[in-house]
């Protein structure tokens, strides 16, 4: 990321090595070259014994301790036994804040939906809001997977993508999933296109996709009916009708999803974000078949005196076609400088069957 590139260029500019009385050096020096009172609020490297480097403004160092300010850390006490060695780098720390705006914002999703800039390499995260739980991580710098987890379902992601020039990217992915109870017939499958304008930290993005084969519901069509004349030791007779149904027809589609989503900074850690879903009913067909042997329906009573069988036509079932829907949404993203963690809060208000309703969403997020 940017802050990385910048941290690593200046980790090259070694002016100065500061120390008290512990033995650790800089820069192949031995002995300290200037006062660490002088260093005092300017940004330094340091280097534990481990080899990990720490950046950050030097707030306070005495015998003990290293006080260090660290981007998205805030104060951070560092035992001085740990440290290996301290030098001052020569950066611009205006350069330092504007790289930071772009750390830990989540640029590769929404508030569900994805974006076309990718995970880099090594990096990953876990989002939840208690009921949908989902991992992400960077394999490559234009391959991202991740594994979803819901109180429904369960299921996986890919997407694979890049920058394409300044300020556009665009990747391909896919969601696959499938729930505990049966209640779908296969896995549920998308697939997506996103088209992102804007950098890491202000962007907007258009994602299309369509879905697998989605069932809608099942009806059902009769041509006779098989009736039993009953009768009873007292009062008239009747006819007892059984209706027998010998097709079946079941109402398929291909859900077709739009999105608009953007981001745009308001803060160093805050930003505004909107994601909004439009789901056409695409691909709608039907498919009959013929039941053998028939299905019986329900009985009923069919009159009173003398009778006989007789057949007509009859049907029912639950096939209605889906309608439009869809979601529009909106909410803040809070960046927690000394947790690490993200918070994402939000209204979104879901619309569907000529009829919607809010309901308000949360998450939180730990990146790795």
């Amino acid at each position: 990321m940017y802050l990385r590139s910048l941290l690593v260029h200046a980790s090259q500019l070694c002016l100065a090595t500061v120390l008290l009385s512990w033995p650790f050096g800089a820069c192949g020096q031995s002995e300290p070259v200037v006062s660490y009172t002088e260093l005092i609020q300017s940004y330094v490297q340091i280097t534990m014994n481990d080899g990990t480097l720490k950046f950050g403004t030097l707030m306070d160092i005495d015998e003990a301790e290293v006080v260090l300010d660290i981007a998205g850390l805030g104060a951070t006490r560092i035992p001085k036994y740990l440290i290996q060695s301290l030098m001052e780098l020569d950066v611009n720390l205006d350069e330092v804040e504007q790289g930071y705006t772009y750390v830990s914002n989540q640029p590769s999703r929404y508030f569900f939906a994805p974006s076309g800039i990718q995970l880099e390499k090594g990096d990953g995260y876990f989002q939840s809001n208690i009921a949908l739980n989902s991992i992400s991580y960077g394999f490559t710098e234009r391959f991202t997977g991740g594994a979803i987890i819901s109180a429904y379902a369960a299921g996986v992601t890919a997407k694979f993508g890049g920058q394409i020039k300044d300020n556009l990217h665009v990747s391909l992915g896919g969601l696959a999933t499938m729930d505990y109870y049966g209640d779908l017939d296969r896995p549920l499958v998308l697939g997506f296109v996103n088209v992102t304008l804007g950098d890491a930290n202000k962007n907007v993005t258009l994602n299309l996709g369509v879905g697998s084969r989605f069932e809608e519901g099942s009806s059902y069509g009769g041509d006779f009916v098989d009736s039993t004349y009953v009768i009873p030791s007292s009062g008239d007779p009747y006819y007892i009708s059984n209706i027998f149904y010998t097709t079946e027809s079941t109402s398929y589609q291909n859900p077709f999803l739009v999105n608009v989503s953007a981001m745009l900074p308001l803060k160093d850690n805050r930003w505004f974000i909107t994601e909004n879903h439009l789901v056409v009913p695409s691909f709608q067909r039907e498919e009959s078949q013929t039941l053998s042997p028939p299905v019986a329906g329900p009985s009923y009573y069919t009159g009173y005196g003398y009778g006989y069988g007789y057949g007509y036509g009859y049907g029912f079932g639950n096939g209605s076609r889906s309608s439009v829907g869809g979601g529009i949404s909106m909410g803040i993203r809070s960046y927690n400088q000394r947790t690490g963690w993200l918070w994402d809060y939000g209204l979104a208000g879901v619309i569907g069957d000529g009829f919607g309703f809010p309901i308000p969403w949360f998450s939180f997020t730990l990146e790795f």
